[in-house]
């Protein structure tokens, strides 16, 4: 049980008070003991076609935040892309839907997941993700406390973000290496479909996991087909759903 009068604002903001450079690892820290998550992760957007993991709590966790980005999809992916916070209370539902279970699958110890997004006025910075494999989920009036504590914590990545997390710089943030370009290459292939179909590119990133499903193809196969060149590319026709 996690104490009704813990503030999750003030621990927060106590973490990013002591220590600039690992702020990543306190801030994820604060958010895991005060809400009583297992696991945590933060990832940055530097771009929106750019993922770079800043920390991962452990194994377990780097492998659901990378399966979600890997996947193009999953409550850190659509609290990034969306601005608003993504509460999954049961990851293994039987009675959701085969587009969450795809990422979910490779977990079978996750239980609930909570992703805060770390949002700027022009798009999105990044999120935290909290990952429950055998506590309780957080109540409501916890998840609310948590959203305000992310502004403290956006504000201080902000100010971090230029000295410590500039991949040009001496202490360049961890990006990793295949996952990351997986998320590159989705994007890639979402942002040529945007263009082309005149649309959203978070609808066409919709579009191209339906695309995959319905082919039974993996999302990078799908959208590597769609990147080829013209000449050579495979006929990738558009659902009902992207003509309407």
């Amino acid at each position: 049980m996690l104490e009704e009068d813990r503030s999750i604002v003030h621990d927060v903001s106590l973490a990013a008070a002591v220590g600039r450079r690992a702020l990543p690892r306190r801030l994820c820290t604060a958010f895991a003991e005060s809400l009583g998550a297992q696991h945590a992760t933060m990832s940055l957007l530097p771009r929106l076609e750019q993922w770079q993991l800043l920390y991962a709590s452990d194994e377990g966790a780097l492998q659901a935040e990378a399966a979600q980005f890997a996947h193009a999809e999953g409550p850190s992916v659509d609290a990034a892309l969306g601005a608003r916070t993504a509460f999954v209370p049961d990851v293994h539902d039987n009675g959701r839907s085969a587009r969450l279970r795809s990422w979910s699958d490779e977990l079978p110890t996750l239980r609930h997941v909570l992703a805060l997004p770390l949002h700027r006025r022009h798009g999105p910075l990044g999120v935290i993700c909290l990952y429950y494999t055998r506590s309780a989920p957080p109540s409501p009036a916890q998840i609310t406390e948590a959203e305000r504590a992310t502004a403290v914590a956006r504000e201080e990545l902000l100010r971090w973000r230029p000295m410590h997390a500039d991949a040009a710089g001496p202490d360049p943030v961890w990006a990793t290496d295949t996952r990351a370009a997986r998320w590159e290459r989705v994007h890639q292939a979402a942002g040529y479909v945007a263009a082309r179909e005149d649309c959203p590119v978070g609808e066409a990133l919709t579009w191209l996991r339906v695309t995959s499903m319905r082919r039974h193809e993996s999302l990078l196969d799908t959208c590597d087909g769609v990147l080829q060149p013209v000449g050579a590319r495979a006929d990738v026709r558009r659902p009902a759903a992207l003509v309407s």
